[in-house]
């Protein structure tokens, strides 16, 4: 609206210095062609223009509708080889749709001579040719892209922790976050790096920012919870270095504090130390049901060998009320696991897959 009105002042005060001039000084044109001669002042001739300029955009209007065209393309007009970059930027993407790597890398190096929408083209480009198994090509692609655009550094990271070098794309951020925070796409990858990277403290430290906000939205969150602590806490634990009087401790959510996800690191890291019979009271003591799906992946991975026979009888009581939950017949699976009841974890494990087949790809 702002906009709007300094145009209109813009252009009222244009008419009032133009005005009075031409009106005393309308001037005259003259054209002659063969045999026609057209005489007009120039305010005349630029109505007469204004009014041609109407009529045409009218009648390509009309057209349009008629022949139901959603638009008129003089590409004919286009060069050669500005045609053939966006052709085979089309086919570049589409083969990349299909997973066809090596022809979307062919195809995108010859998209990338066309600069319209260059940066698309150059993250296409690096991409399809790190899965097309060219990483050097890859990164030095990723090395071209704009450096200072949140973008370009995530798809530089990103392509490092591809690569398993975790540590270089947290290098490679650290520096960045401070300007980037409020892109939560970047900060969720900048989570991931830390927790592949082993950086604990770091990752933990990152969470109430990532909270604040919003990386993840609070129905994500629920999940992440159990993406972060549990290996986090373990890992601290057993260092030696959880400290909770630390003042990055306290700064993290009170929620995800005496949430059970914290509560699987400390688990997991009793487990680890030999202290199985205190790990599985402190786990009977927090876990719910409805935590399972999200607990499941540190749980599976915590050590706690045969201790796990009042977790059992936890598991049955559960099944008698919901005898089609799968992550119940999995966690009955590694109890057998864990006791060395090879043959009894096969058959949960099947029911498990039964009743939770997104259990098979975990």
């Amino acid at each position: 609206m702002i906009r709007g009105m300094i145009l209109s002042i813009v252009v009222l005060g244009l008419a009032m210095l133009l005005g009075p001039i031409i009106v005393n000084n309308p001037g005259y044109i003259m054209l002659v062609v063969g045999g026609v001669t057209v005489e007009a002042t120039l305010v005349n001739l630029l109505i007469l223009l204004a009014l041609a300029g109407f009529v045409f955009w009218l009648c390509l209007w009309t057209v349009k509708r008629l022949l139901n065209l959603r638009h008129i393309s003089f590409s004919f007009l286009r060069s050669r080889k500005t045609r053939r970059a966006r052709r085979a930027f089309e086919q570049g993407m589409l083969a990349y749709a299909r997973h066809d790597f090596t022809r979307a890398n062919q195809l995108f190096d010859g998209a990338i001579v066309e600069p319209e929408y260059e940066k698309v083209k150059q993250s296409m480009a690096a991409y399809s040719a790190f899965f097309a198994g060219a990483v050097q090509k890859a990164n030095q692609i990723a090395a071209t892209l704009d450096a200072d655009d949140s973008d370009s550094w995530y798809v530089v990271a990103d392509l490092l922790c591809r690569q398993n070098n975790p540590q270089a794309a947290v290098a490679y951020l650290q520096p960045k976050m401070a300007d980037a925070q409020k892109d939560g796409q970047l900060g969720q990858l900048w989570l991931q790096a830390l927790k592949a990277a082993e950086q604990w403290q770091s990752l933990l430290e990152q969470i109430p920012t990532a909270v604040k906000l919003q990386w993840y939205s609070k129905a994500q969150w629920q999940q992440q919870r159990f993406v972060f602590y549990p290996f986090a806490v373990r890992a601290l634990s057993q260092l030696g270095k959880l400290d909770e009087s630390q003042s990055w401790w306290s700064a993290l959510p009170a929620k995800d504090r005496k949430s059970v996800a914290v509560v699987l690191g400390k688990v997991w890291a009793q487990a680890a130390q030999g202290q199985a019979d205190q790990a599985e009271q402190l786990l009977l003591s927090h876990l719910a049901l409805n935590d399972l799906p999200a607990a499941w992946p540190a749980l599976s991975q915590i050590p706690l060998g045969r201790s796990v026979l009042q977790l059992r009888k936890q598991v049955q009581h559960w099944l008698r009320d919901h005898g089609n939950n799968g992550y119940l017949y999995a966690v009955l699976a590694y109890c057998s696991e864990q006791e060395g009841e090879r043959a009894s974890a096969e058959q949960s494990w099947k029911k498990a897959i039964q009743f939770a087949p997104e259990l098979a790809v975990r």
